[in-house]
């Protein structure tokens, strides 16, 4: 890009018509071309005027290496183990051209076996320009500083990028739909349109930065005491054009370890009876052990299922259980509680909509929140979640042949 700051000495006068002045500004744009020409009118012995003498000298905007604004995804709580995480980060470039952006990742791990797995992008490239004149709002048009090729972007800023003016500051945000480069030689400016009219007025060398985003996947490790552990994990963006220029941002990954118990009783509906350790449920007694029937009696069956406080959701949880040898299942005798909300009865039948289903042999029961039996097929259903501290209690009879 070529851009003069003209200087007069005696009668001095512009070098040629085809480049005009154009004003240094503290943020002037990186690969800027700033030309200074000057002109020495003269005279000859007799007075006769002469023809002026020019001599020009140039110098180029250097890129200034600026940290990037960083907007980090969400700390993620609740997480699971050994489970990869897509995570978005939006990046804007506050340097005053285009730069390189190499992406690191760093873990500090509390309670976890070992680093999670990083993968994703490695860098990103940004573009940068800045106001050549000043904006008035309402604008869908600006000029920004020639960056010296013609080629339909200034600084790597494209038609579809979006770019921020005065990033640091304002912060408004656009979308560049049309560049023109035409009287960059001429002018040493390029004109940039946006999709909408500015709600802002901007000062003439002001940062404009391309916004972006970067995608990181982290995949958690696993839980080294259960319940929970956790990933602090840190991802720093460093300019290639300056090493000692980053910026940087943490997600804190709580992990929970999932982890079920089940428990199963029995009590003689017909003989109340039994000399184990014992649980009351429904207002009846159960016991783990030393229950007896005769020929004909019913037994009940309580199966206890219990996601301990604590602990991450439990998920698709199908509780499969054989009818005993020797005993005749009882039809439509399956209930369930989940977490205190109440027992509920279900139907037999498979495929209906329902948490159970049964052949009368093998009962399914679809535990926890959310369960049903719609898929086709004996046991193909989908599991329900219980959340930690949460329990599903299921009742079933049999009867003693």
């Amino acid at each position: 890009m070529k851009s003069q700051a003209v200087r007069y000495l005696g009668a001095a006068l512009l070098a040629g018509s085809m480049i005009s002045p154009i004003t240094a500004y503290a943020s002037t744009a990186a690969n800027t071309s700033i030309t200074n020409t000057v002109t020495v009118n003269f005279d000859d012995a007799a007075g006769n005027a002469q023809t002026a003498v020019t001599a020009s000298v140039s110098f180029s905007v250097n890129l200034v290496a600026s940290a990037p604004i960083l907007s980090a995804p969400a700390d993620v709580d609740p997480a699971t183990e050994s489970t990869l995480y897509n995570q978005v980060y939006t990046v804007t470039a506050t340097a005053n051209g285009n730069d390189t952006y190499n992406i690191t990742n760093a873990s500090v791990n509390t309670n976890m076996d070992g680093d999670p797995a990083f993968g994703g992008d490695a860098s990103i490239v940004l573009g940068g320009s800045t106001t050549a004149a000043a904006i008035t709002a309402g604008a869908t048009t600006f000029t920004v500083p020639f960056d010296g090729t013609d080629d339909s972007e200034v600084n790597l800023i494209a038609v579809g990028d979006t770019i921020v003016l005065d990033p640091t500051g304002t912060a408004e945000v656009a979308t560049v739909t049309a560049i023109d480069e035409s009287t960059g030689a001429a002018n040493n400016t390029a004109t940039i349109t946006v999709g909408s009219a500015l709600a802002n007025s901007f000062a003439a060398g002001l940062i404009i930065g391309e916004q972006g985003t970067a995608t990181i996947t982290v995949t958690t490790d696993t839980v080294t005491t259960p319940p929970t552990g956790t990933h602090n994990v840190t991802v720093t963006y460093t300019s290639v054009a300056d090493a000692g220029v980053t910026a940087d941002d943490s997600v804190l990954y709580t992990v929970y370890r999932s982890a079920l118990t089940v428990t199963k009783f029995v009590r003689n509906d017909s003989n109340p009876n039994g000399t184990g350790t014992s649980t009351s449920f429904n207002g009846q007694t159960y016991y783990d052990s030393g229950v007896n029937g005769n020929p004909g009696d019913t037994m009940e069956y309580l199966v206890v299922v219990e996601n301990p406080a604590g602990y991450g959701d439990a998920q698709n949880i199908v509780v499969s259980d054989p009818v005993p040898q020797f005993t005749t299942y009882v039809a439509s005798s399956v209930q369930m509680d989940v977490d205190g909300g109440g027992l509920v009865g279900y139907a037999d039948t498979a495929d209906n909509g329902d948490a159970v289903e049964t052949d009368g042999s093998t009962i399914y029961v679809y535990a926890g929140v959310g369960g049903d039996d719609t898929a086709a097929g004996l046991g193909n259903g989908t599991g329900g979640t219980l959340a930690g501290g949460e329990t599903a209690s299921v009742l079933f009879q049999v009867t003693i042949d």
